[in-house]
């Protein structure tokens, strides 16, 4: 019953979107952006972990091509793909990770209520960290210093691959699971300093919250997290062993070329580059999936004109 309820909300919001098209032009920084265009990109992720003293490290290197047609009145579709270069490790002994597979392709929706100063973002398809479904941002930007904003989703597991061996894996599960976090943004101008607490249900039904301070530079940000995990516990996958604690960092560096290019068809590296670490080596526990290729805690998933988007012009 809950799927039936999610997918008519969701639809009901999708349908709405024509209320929203006459107040698009009051967004001063989103009507600088091209109507239609198509951008190719390519990027890479790197993996690693030392599993314990005992073992071999685990060292992943993958190239990510992506496309993105934006469509107009805030439409989009996305696609990326992940190529394995180096995978080596205890870990990466599973032939699924040395396979050229699919990551995601995605139809997204924006909406913005300017004059409410309501935003959502509507997205369906085939999600990133192997999810498929529908999903809905919101966001609200209260004052200058202040965003609340929530995430409700409903997904499955998927794995779309192959290799150069003949070995190739297609599975689409049908059980699904909702999704939904709530969180509150506070942004400090004068030091160009984040704080974000959020919380709320994750891909594997487990819960906890987070509190992640970020420190912004023009072309780099450095963040920091601690994680909270409320219920019951998943064992690690490196060690077995169950903690309702974790910490780590992330550092999130901007790519050139800097600035938005304005013609219909762009060819270019990734946005940005980012590496994560934690404390505990299993990134499994209190997992979000994302609906952008180049999706990063950076940059908020809607654009709305708060925080970073006033201090630093792309």
């Amino acid at each position: 019953m809950h799927i039936r309820i999610f997918l008519v909300c969701f639809l009901s919001l999708l349908l709405s979107s024509r209320y929203a098209v006459a107040q698009q032009k009051q967004d001063s920084v989103r009507a600088a952006e091209p109507t239609r265009q198509l951008e190719l990109f390519c990027g890479a992720r790197l993996g690693y972990a030392d599993t314990n003293w005992l073992r071999l490290f685990d060292f992943q290197i993958d190239v990510t091509p992506g496309v993105r047609w934006r469509l107009g009145r805030d439409w989009s579709v996305a696609f990326q793909g992940i190529i394995p270069v180096v995978s080596v490790g205890y870990t990466y002994r599973d032939v699924v990770n040395k396979y050229w597979r699919v990551n995601m392709v995605t139809v997204s929706r924006q909406l913005h209520f300017n004059n409410a100063r309501q935003h959502l973002k509507l997205s369906a398809g085939l999600f990133g960290c192997e999810r498929y479904g529908i999903d809905v941002k919101w966001a609200w930007p209260v004052s200058d210093w202040l965003l609340l904003n929530a995430q409700a989703g409903l997904s499955s597991f998927w794995m779309l691959g192959t290799d150069l061996s003949g070995n190739s894996q297609a599975e689409f599960s049908r059980n699904f699971t909702v999704t939904a976090q709530v969180g509150a943004d506070f942004y400090l101008h004068p030091l160009n300093l984040e704080f974000r607490l959020s919380g709320g249900r994750y891909i594997a039904g487990d819960y906890g919250t987070e509190l992640a301070v970020m420190r912004h530079f023009r072309r780099c940000t450095l963040l920091a997290y601690a994680q909270l995990r409320i219920g019951s516990l998943t064992a690690n996958i490196y060690d077995g062993q169950s903690y309702r604690t974790d910490a780590g960092f992330k550092i999130i560096c901007m790519l050139p070329p800097y600035k938005k290019s304005r013609r219909r068809v762009v060819v270019r590296p990734a946005s940005n580059f980012q590496h994560s670490y934690s404390a505990r080596g299993d990134f499994r526990v209190m997992q979000s999936y994302t609906v952008d290729p180049e999706e990063n805690e950076r940059e908020h998933p809607i654009d709305v004109n708060w925080g970073l988007r006033k201090e630093v012009t792309p």
